[in-house]
Parts: structure tokens; C-alpha cells; sequence
């Protein structure tokens, strides 16, 4: 009867291990889904940063200038700059959409969104927050998804800018100009931001716990045969 009670206790042990770790694959697996929600776009985006007045989004070519202040003292930051006329874009990748948030002051000005969306594509303050690429033109669609954030994305798979294609991006502000700004050309097609999950963590503590669970029934289940 020992004996028997010991292998019973040992092939209990293992089933529990079993229900553990497979709560934990699983738990390790949602994270890693939900991190890439959480992130919203490919890994092979091409990021970009900058600070002062002046520089280039691709600095290893001295390539995509941007400027700040805007045109005429209005606030505002562009590549290459409001009424500084247009780029070529210089990563190998297509791009659709570019996302960027900028530091140091002022909020990105809601209705020059809507003007940039609706109007044609025009290098100076009256194009508003606007993407245009050139030859073709088509406008990447603005949404602000913050008071300093802005995503520019592409709402046809046709319209990508690819390497040496010529555009401009114009930004505008109320208050104070920018100081910094941070971003990265999308590599991916979506014609929508991404909505991150609000609170990923609590998914893979509920796999968590339903493993801790089973572990409790299991025990339970095999002490009342032992008895």
C-alpha cells in the first residue's frame, strides 16, 4: 500500500507540473501577442528622431531635411519644411504612413488636420497638417492620437512612397513651436491606427491562475482517491 501511495504521489506530482507549465506557455504566449498589439506596426519600421531647429530624419545620407519654425512664424515643423518645397524619401523599404510625436511645448492644432485631410496638396500653412507625396499625389490621411501626436497613413495600398519619391509632411501648432520630436516611417499597410489593448497584463495573469486552479483540483482530486 505505501508503494502504491508513493507512485500515486509521484504520477500526481507530474500531472501537476503538466497543468503549470502548460499555464505558463500559454501565459508567455498571450504576452508575446500582446505585445506586438501593443507596438501596432511591423518590426522593420524605419525610426527617426531630432532636436533644435533643423536636421535630417535619415542623417547616414543627409537625407529628408526638416525645419523648425514654420512659414511666416507660424508654429509648426515639416519635412523639408513649410513652403520649403519637397524631399525624396531614402529608405530602401516602401513606406505607408509615418507616425510622429513631437516634445518641448504647443499642441498639434486639430483644424489644420482638418484642412490638411480635405484640401489639396499645399506646401504652406493653408495645406494645414498634411502628407503628400508627389508624382503621384496622393494625401495620407491625418489622425491626431494625441495633443502632440500624429499618424499619417496611407488609406489606399497604392498610395506607399517608395525610395527617391518625392514628398512633404507640414505640421501645425498652437502656442509654442516643438523642440524634439520623435518617429518612424511605417513599412506596414493600415489604413487606421492601431488600438492598443488598454491593460494587456491582467489576460495572462487570468491563464495564470487558471493553471494555479487546476493545480488545486488536482491535488484535491487525488487526495480524495488516496483516501
Amino acid at each position: 500500500m505505501g508503494r502504491f501511495r508513493l507512485e500515486w504521489q509521484r504520477m500526481e506530482g507530474e500531472g501537476q507540473m503538466r497543468v503549470f507549465r502548460d499555464a505558463l506557455l500559454k501565459g508567455a504566449a498571450l504576452s508575446a501577442l500582446l505585445a506586438v498589439g501593443v507596438t501596432g506596426h511591423a518590426n522593420a519600421n524605419y525610426a527617426f528622431s531630432g532636436s533644435g531647429s533643423s536636421g535630417y530624419l535619415d542623417p547616414t545620407v543627409s537625407g529628408e531635411p526638416w525645419h523648425i519654425p514654420a512659414y511666416s512664424g507660424s508654429p509648426g515643423w515639416g519635412s523639408p519644411g513649410i513652403s520649403y518645397g519637397i524631399t525624396p524619401y531614402t529608405q530602401s523599404m516602401p513606406a505607408y504612413g509615418m507616425d510622429i510625436t513631437f516634445t518641448g511645448g504647443g499642441i498639434i492644432t486639430p483644424g489644420s488636420i482638418t484642412i490638411g485631410n480635405g484640401a489639396a496638396c499645399a506646401g504652406d500653412t493653408t495645406g494645414g497638417t498634411t502628407f503628400c507625396t508627389i508624382s503621384p499625389t496622393d494625401i495620407w490621411e491625418a489622425f491626431q492620437i494625441g495633443p502632440d501626436s500624429v499618424d499619417f497613413l496611407a488609406q489606399n495600398a497604392s498610395y506607399d512612397i517608395t525610395t527617391g519619391q518625392n514628398y512633404f509632411v507640414n505640421v501645425l501648432f498652437t502656442g509654442a513651436s516643438p523642440t524634439g520630436f520623435t518617429g518612424e516611417w511605417l513599412t506596414s499597410f493600415s489604413p487606421t491606427p492601431p488600438t492598443p489593448p488598454s491593460v494587456p497584463e491582467p489576460a495572462s495573469l487570468l491563464l495564470f491562475g487558471a493553471g494555479l486552479v487546476g493545480l488545486g483540483v488536482a491535488r484535491r482530486a487525488g487526495r480524495r482517491r488516496l483516501d
